[in-house]
């Protein structure tokens, strides 16, 4: 007797856990309220209404399982809850994957029988999706319905950025099922989740937690314009430092007359180095042009540009013994401009030079009364160059820009004498040349006739004589041509008187 006894609680056992015994379905499903995945655990979470019946013992959680199209829906029984229950979190759940869904029946248990309530059709967790593209730099989001509140039952889905335990960011709100994020921050992590709301606006369902990270592998950390630059051969020479750690080698340079743009491509190059050189073969002078380094993507698509970097024209004028001077602005340097500074040659051959600092001036005003020697003809050939200095910016780079040179010629004073006897006594008065305040790089001295033939010409003074003979008294004209260390060219033309005693 005593071993059927046991034999009878162990079969009971079995049945009550296999659910094979026998039942009458009888009375009314529990009701779910709300299936949602917890996202700071990831666990699966469902509620439900507490079933009328007075003879409920317990509830049973199932989860439905994969069927064919065309079949029944059947459902794997998870947990049994403990009496008075209605709410369970699964830990072990696959809804990272895919939607899971859940149902809930209630169970009349009397030792010996089961009966088991109808169940309600099942609640799917929502299951979210991400796609990250690097081309475009956005985020696509996907999700599925959350099944039991479709037909005017969803007020709306919100989209959360988790950024902390606890804490989230509302991202936007949306009436459909997908939603693309843009602007994104570059290597950058976005814990993201979807949470449906119900019309009541008490209910909701979040789905699961999608992590991702913005590897923009495809953009440097910096493109860095170091300088526009006079060049050899009156051309801008451009340099640009770029992020080593970039992977990407596609670059283009491009210019425009105006730092608004637009701006045109001039040249490209693929290159792995952090150090890239450009010549512009426009004249320096031609115009102040603006320029940017671009860098490409996998995609082809710009992927990052570098600051600004400008060419500085300088623009003067003798006026008496000053010389006024102005230059336009360097205008984009991560530092800023710390100061410019005039270069100023005086000379040619065993020229002196010096430097004048004028701050962030772009206008100078030089007094050359007391810079001429006039026992020195080369002294009246004057030279300016300004050289901007960048302020040591952020990359440890402090770029420096030559602008193109300025150079002026004193012009000196020039005296002509109106009449000289070639036959004096006095060798001052025995030639016909004229008195330079100082004496400049060269000139021409051309003598005609009355009738305008020209009669003698030479770089030296003429002594009134053609082809070694003196000419007759009279009046000749003269055309006098100066170069002054520079391509000015300086004419006088006027009559001198030959007489002789």
């Amino acid at each position: 007797m005593m071993g059927m006894k046991y034999t009878r609680f162990w079969f009971l056992l079995f049945l009550l856990w296999t659910g094979t015994a026998v039942f009458a379905q009888y009375f009314p499903a529990p009701h779910l309220y709300v299936v949602t995945v917890d996202p700071e655990t990831g666990n699966d979470c469902i509620t439900w209404y507490n079933c009328s019946s007075p003879e409920i013992d317990y509830y049973r959680v199932a989860i439905r399982a994969a069927t064919l199209p065309g079949e029944p829906d059947s459902y794997l029984p998870v947990v049994m809850t403990i009496l008075g229950d209605t709410s369970w979190c699964n830990p072990n759940s696959e809804s990272s994957f895919h939607p899971v869904g859940y149902t809930v029946w209630g169970v009349d248990d009397d030792g010996f029988t089961r009966k088991e309530s109808l169940f309600d059709h099942p609640d799917s967790t929502i299951y979210l999706q991400s796609l990250l593209d690097t081309c475009k730099g956005n985020i696509s989001l996907s999700w599925n319905d959350y099944n039991s509140w479709r037909g005017g039952l969803l007020l709306h889905y919100n989209i959360y950025r988790r950024l902390g335990p606890g804490l989230y960011s509302l991202i936007a709100t949306v009436d459909t099922n997908s939603y693309e994020m843009s602007n994104l921050q570059i290597n950058q992590n976005y814990d993201l989740f979807v949470e449906a709301v119900h019309i009541d606006g008490i209910r909701r369902s979040t789905s699961n937690r999608v992590s991702v990270f913005t590897l923009m592998s495809q953009q440097p950390s910096f493109i860095n314009a170091d300088y526009a630059t006079l060049g050899a051969g009156n051309t801008i020479d451009l340099s640009f430092t770029v992020d080593a750690t970039s992977p990407l080698s596609g670059y283009k340079l491009l210019r425009s007359t105006s730092p608004g743009g637009p701006f045109n491509v001039i040249d490209s190059v693929d290159t792995d180095s952090a150090h890239i050189t450009f010549t512009d073969n426009t004249p320096f002078t031609s115009d102040v042009y603006y320029y940017r380094l671009e860098v490409s993507n996998n995609c082809g698509s710009t992927s990052g540009q570098s600051n600004l970097a400008n060419n500085i024209i300088l623009n003067g004028m003798l006026s008496g013994n000053t010389i006024p001077m102005q230059w336009n602005s360097y205008e984009d340097w991560e530092g800023g401009v710390e100061t410019y500074r005039i270069i100023r040659t005086i000379g040619l051959e065993g020229s002196v030079t010096d430097t004048i600092d004028t701050g962030t001036r772009i206008d100078f005003m030089d007094n050359i009364t007391d810079l001429i020697d006039y026992t020195n003809p080369a002294s009246s050939y004057i030279c300016y160059q300004v050289e901007a200095v960048e302020r040591l910016n952020v990359h440890g780079i402090k770029g420096r820009s030559h602008s193109n040179r300025f150079c002026i010629s004193v012009t000196p004073n020039i005296r002509m004498p109106n009449a000289f006897i070639p036959n004096d006594i006095e060798p001052v008065n025995q030639v016909f040349e004229p008195i330079f305040s100082f004496v400049p790089e060269s000139y021409e001295l051309i003598i005609y006739n009355r009738l305008g033939t020209r009669v003698w010409s030479g770089r030296e003074p003429w002594d009134g004589r053609v082809s070694g003979k003196y000419v007759p008294e009279g009046v000749y004209l003269y055309l006098l041509r100066v170069n002054n260390f520079s391509a000015e060219t300086i004419e006088l033309s006027g009559k001198v008187t030959v007489v002789y005693r």
